[in-house]
This record gives structure tokens, sequence and C-alpha cells, in this order.
């Protein structure tokens, strides 16, 4: 039997990941989480994003504001 997983599309995905980066800064200011946990836990996100989203990810991130 085949089963077909229903991924999210890319720009789902991509808003996914800028929140989670966003908030992951903002631990980093707080002191509530180490420089290296938040590398090694963006990365392996990362990972899980395809090529598209991955692209779109890193527009949004670059055009953010202080």
């Amino acid at each position: 039997m085949e089963v077909m997983v229903k991924g999210k599309d890319d720009k789902t995905a991509a808003s996914e990941y800028y929140d989670l980066y966003l908030s992951i800064r903002k631990a980093l200011r707080e002191g509530k989480m180490e420089i290296s946990d938040a590398e090694a836990y963006l990365a392996y996100k990362e990972l899980l994003l395809t090529k598209k989203a991955k692209q779109l990810a890193q527009e949004m991130i670059k055009h953010i504001k202080e």
C-alpha cells in the first residue's frame, strides 16, 4: 500500500521557519538559549525545507528591520 504524505506548501513552510527564527532571536537576546543550540536547531529545521521554501525564508529574514 502506498501512502502519500501531504507536505506544506513552500510559502507556509518558509513562514513557519521565519517565525521560528524570530522566536529564537528573541530567546537569544533574553539569554534563554545558547547560541550553539540555536544554530543546531535552525540548521536541522533548514534541512527540512525545500529549495524554494529555503529561498523564501532567506528573503524574509534578509528584510528584518531592527
